[in-house]
C-alpha cells in the first residue's frame, strides 16, 4: 500500500475512522498496544504494532500528512497530573528540539528529565513536523490542558520552519452531534495555505501565520448545525434514566448524572463502572458497544481485549465525527455530509432540508491552560 498519511499513537481507530469518512487516502497507523491494533485491523485500518519512536522522519519520503494522538493520562484531569508539573520542561524542550542536529538523542534526554516519560511523547509530533521531507499538513490532538504546548509548536513551525498556517482549536464532541461531552484540543498546521474552518464549531481558536501579523486569539464560534444528542436518545433509553458513575462513593460533583443530556467524557477506568440506576449495577452496566455508540463509532465496531482494555481503547479514541471535521478542515475536504451520514447511521438523525443551527452555550468541560500558566512553582501548585 502506498502510504501518504501516517498516524502516530493511532489507537483503535478514532482518527482513522474520521479519515475514512471523508475519503482521505489510506492511512497507516503506528500503535504499540496489541488490543488497539487488533481492533483497528478488524475494522479495516492498517496498523504496525510498534513504538512510534522507532520511526525515522527523514525516511518518510512519500508521507504528506501526519496525524498524531499522543497519550494524555499525564495531562488529563482524571490522571495523576504529572504532565502538568513538567509542563515547563516540555515547553522549554520545543526550542531545544527545533535547534538540534540529533533529535532522537535530544528526545531521549527530555524523556529522562520528566516525571513520567509519557509526558514527553507529545514532542514526537514536532519531530515529524520538522524532519519529514515532504510533509504538507499535520493534525495532532490532546486534552485541553495541552493547548499551551500546541501553541508553542505552532509558533515554532510558523516562525522558523516554513509552515504557512498553524491553528490551535478546542472542540467538543457534542457540538458535532455526539452523545458525549468529550473535549479535545487540536493543532492543525499546513504548508499550502490555511485550513478551511468554515462551519466548524469551536470553543477556542488561536492562529499564527508565516506571513502577516502575530498570533490572533479568536472568539468562540458559538453555532453548530448538528443536533444535541442525549445519552438516552443515543442508546434508546426512556426519559428520566440516571447513570451512576462511582457506586456508593460520592464527590463534590456527586456520583450520578442524567442520561437526558450528552454523557460525561468517557474515561477508561470510569466508564466501565457506569450503570443505569433503574436497572442496577449488574443488569444496567454500560457495555462496550454502548460506549462506542456514545463516541460515534459504527454499530458492531470490533473492540478487542478484556473489558478494561476495551473501555480504555474507547476512552482513548477521538470521536470519529470530530476527527472527520478536523481532518476535513486540515485537508480542505468536505466533511459535513460525512458527519451527517455517521449521525444517521449511529443515532438515526436526519439532516434537515433547511440549514439549522443551535448555540454552543456552555463552557468546555476542562479549562485550558495558558502558555505560561505553569511558569512558576506557585502556579504549578495551584494548577
Amino acid at each position: 500500500m502506498r502510504v501518504t498519511v501516517l498516524e502516530g499513537f493511532a489507537g483503535a481507530g478514532g482518527l482513522s475512522e474520521g479519515a475514512r469518512m471523508i475519503g482521505l487516502a489510506p492511512t497507516l497507523g503506528y500503535e504499540i498496544n496489541v488490543d488497539a491494533c487488533r481492533t483497528a485491523r478488524a475494522a479495516g485500518h492498517a496498523r504496525v504494532q510498534a513504538d512510534v519512536r522507532a520511526l525515522d522522519p527523514a525516511r518518510l519520503g512519500e508521507v504528506e500528512g501526519w496525524v498524531s494522538g499522543p497519550p494524555c493520562p499525564t495531562y488529563a484531569a482524571s490522571g495523576k497530573l504529572t504532565g502538568r508539573s513538567d509542563y515547563g520542561t516540555v515547553l522549554g524542550a520545543v526550542e531545544r528540539l527545533a535547534d538540534t542536529r540529533h533529535p532522537r538523542r535530544t528526545l531521549d534526554r527530555i524523556a529522562a528529565e520528566v516525571t513520567d516519560p509519557r509526558t514527553a511523547l507529545v514532542l514526537e509530533t514536532l519531530d515529524l513536523a520538522l524532519d519529514a521531507p515532504n510533509l504538507r499538513w499535520l493534525v495532532a490532538e490532546q486534552v485541553p490542558a495541552v493547548a499551551g504546548i500546541w501553541r508553542e509548536f505552532a509558533a515554532e513551525l510558523a516562525a522558523c520552519h516554513r509552515w504557512d498556517a498553524c491553528t490551535v482549536l478546542t472542540l467538543r464532541a457534542d457540538d458535532f452531534g455526539a452523545a458525549t461531552r468529550r473535549a479535545r484540543v487540536f493543532l492543525i498546521a499546513t504548508r499550502d495555505g490555511a485550513p478551511d474552518l468554515t462551519g466548524l464549531p469551536y470553543r477556542d481558536r488561536w492562529d499564527c501565520r508565516r506571513f502577516g501579523p502575530g498570533p490572533v486569539q479568536h472568539p468562540p464560534h458559538p453555532l453548530t448545525p448538528f443536533p444535541l444528542t442525549s445519552m438516552a436518545a443515543a442508546l434508546d433509553w426512556p426519559p428520566g434514566v440516571r447513570v451512576n458513575t462511582r457506586g456508593n462513593r460520592r464527590t463534590s460533583g456527586g456520583n450520578e448524572f442524567s442520561a437526558d443530556r450528552p454523557a460525561l467524557s468517557l474515561t477508561g477506568n470510569g466508564a466501565r463502572t457506569w450503570y443505569r440506576t433503574d436497572l442496577g449495577p449488574v443488569a444496567g452496566r454500560l457495555t462496550d458497544a454502548q460506549a462506542g455508540t456514545l463516541q460515534t463509532f459504527p454499530p458492531g465496531y470490533p473492540w478487542h481485549g478484556s473489558r478494561s482494555s476495551r473501555f480504555q481503547r474507547i476512552a482513548d479514541a477521538v470521536p470519529p465525527v470530530m476527527a472527520a471535521a478536523v481532518l476535513g478542515a486540515a485537508t480542505r475536504r468536505p466533511w459535513q455530509p460525512a458527519v451527517w451520514q455517521r449521525l444517521a447511521e449511529v443515532y438515526g438523525h436526519t439532516r434537515p432540508d433547511i440549514a439549522h443551527t443551535r448555540p454552543c452555550t456552555d463552557r468546555p468541560a476542562t479549562p485550558q491552560l495558558d502558555l505560561f500558566a505553569l511558569s512558576t512553582s506557585h502556579e504549578r501548585t495551584a494548577a
